[in-house]
């Protein structure tokens, strides 16, 4: 099965891929001071709403990145129906192959929800610190524990202590790196509620519409314990966080985190 497209379908009635809302990110886009013009980078876009909602309420232009070509449809079809004379361009690779053009930086760099990319939250505020204009700004959509992760739950999940952090730990990098904090958000639960439910509400749709499709067996058997170890641990464990940070006039080599 292609993976993407299993993200395509449990996926297929959210607004953004992650656990976070429309007045959240409206929130977001003025805290970024989204001026006409301003050059705007969002690295693992998926659909494009966020770059389209921008170019469609501040005029901005810039690039998404993604590797699904599902997401990538989506994102382009937005574009053409809602904002067809913007300046956005969508690029169909990973993420972690993306080179500006030369002499290009960007006001804003964005990675929500896909640090795997880089390897983790250290890699991809490193990756994003490259993109972005000395004195821009650097996006991050992260999971964070809330509280220490029961082994069952990272062995249910696959992930390791490491994979996440906690919120001082995420800023303690950040810092580290030499990027100052300008604004922070944490999803609520009902936000991580939406998120997760409208994958099931996507899954049992698909079900029912496609029976006989030949992916339909290992949709259900991947998504089947995702529910499941939601309710059980992260809901009470897991959250996520968007956080706004500051790249310094001059930049200096970062320490290593160790």
């Amino acid at each position: 099965m292609d993976i993407w497209f299993y993200y395509d379908v449990t996926h297929s009635g959210h607004v953004y891929y992650n656990p976070v809302s429309k007045s959240g990110v409206r929130e977001l886009e003025t805290v970024l001071e989204l001026d006409a013009g301003r050059n705007v980078l969002d690295i693992a876009c998926g659909m494009g709403e966020m770059l389209v909602g921008f170019a469609e309420r501040r005029g901005i232009r810039g690039a998404g990145v993604d590797i699904s070509p599902h997401a990538l449809r989506r994102a382009r079809e937005k574009k053409e129906a809602r904002v067809p004379g913007a300046d956005l361009t969508f690029l169909e690779m990973d993420g972690k192959d993306y080179r500006p053009g030369p002499g290009e930086t960007f006001d804003v760099a964005m990675c929500i929800g896909a640090s795997w990319i880089w390897g983790g939250f250290e890699g991809t505020l490193r990756a994003l610190r490259s993109f972005a204009r000395p004195g821009g700004l650097v996006v991050c959509g992260e999971p964070f524990f809330r509280k220490e992760p029961p082994p069952e739950y990272l062995e249910a999940e696959g992930f390791d202590r490491d994979t996440f952090f906690t919120l001082p730990e995420n800023l303690a990098i950040a810092e580290r790196l030499g990027l100052g904090l300008v604004w922070f958000r944490g999803s609520p639960e009902e936000e991580w509620d939406r998120y997760e439910m409208l994958q099931v509400v996507a899954v049992d749709r698909f079900r029912r519409e496609n029976p006989d499709h030949p992916d339909l067996p290992e949709i259900l058997k991947r998504h089947e314990p995702a529910p499941r170890n939601y309710l059980r641990w992260g809901r009470d464990c897991l959250g996520f966080a968007l956080w706004v940070f500051r790249t310094p006039e001059t930049f200096r080599t970062p320490t290593k985190h160790r």
